[in-house]
């Protein structure tokens, strides 16, 4: 293949993944604890003979940056924000623990505590929370209520909070984070909460939109390479012809 075109064709390449990545951070916008995705390539040498002294580029899977979005007060008894680092635990479908940002919480019509479809998880597993006039969450995170009729709260289980380094999370496919150690993760005292609030996105529109357009200007100029060589080539080959 012509080294110019190929190299063009993987420059368009790896725009087009970068045009994907940016379009859903847009999406996500408004969506409670989401961390944007990052794109990002590295150079690689071109394989085969007469290309020794060739690089081109080779598109990395996109990594989350996790830097904290902006707390907003709803003044809502389950909604609940992470002040610093950490994660709320969730169990998956399979069973397995997930972990989140997310969380605004709410209860099911059989009382367990959940954070959209996934149950929450507590330090005895799954939470459930008994028939009550009132739920709290402290700032430790312990879940109590206050029984129907009032009276003293009590106590229900303490919420299983994380805090691994961000380095070894990664997003599944229901668009949670796990570990890549695939094994849970153990329950932290260092991480604490604030109830009434949420923690926003930390995806910038302006910043996104901006960079689409930027990718857009990109992926004409290598299009417009991929043409030009595409005409040197047939050029070239008129000459061998004679």
């Amino acid at each position: 293949m012509n080294p110019i075109l190929f190299t063009a064709a993987k420059g368009a390449e790896r725009v087009m993944y970068a045009q994907e990545v940016r379009a859903n951070n847009l999406a996500h916008t408004n969506t409670v604890g989401f961390k944007s995705l990052m794109e990002y390539s590295s150079p690689m040498p071109v394989g085969g003979s007469g290309f020794q002294s060739s690089v081109t580029t080779r598109t990395n899977s996109a990594t989350n940056n996790f830097q904290e979005g902006t707390n907003v007060n709803t003044q809502r008894d389950l909604d609940v924000v992470i002040t610093g680092s950490g994660f709320f635990t969730l169990e998956g479908e399979d069973g397995k623990e997930i972990y989140t940002r997310a969380g605004d919480f709410h209860l099911d019509s059989a009382g367990n505590l959940m954070r959209g479809p996934f149950a929450v998880v507590g330090e005895n597993g799954p939470i459930q929370v008994p028939e009550n006039q009132k739920v709290q969450i402290s700032d430790d995170g312990f879940v109590s209520i206050i029984p129907v009729g009032g009276g003293a709260s009590l106590g229900v289980d303490q919420l299983k909070l994380v805090n691994p380094d961000v380095k070894t999370m990664t997003l599944d496919r229901s668009g949670q984070f796990v570990s890549t150690t695939g094994q849970n993760l153990p329950m932290a005292e260092d991480v604490t909460i604030k109830t009434g609030f949420l923690e926003s996105s930390n995806v910038s529109g302006t910043d996104e939109l901006v960079s689409i357009l930027s990718l857009s200007r990109q992926y004409e100029m290598q299009v417009k390479v991929m043409a030009a060589a595409n005409e040197i080539s047939k050029i070239g080959n008129k000459i061998i012809q004679g």
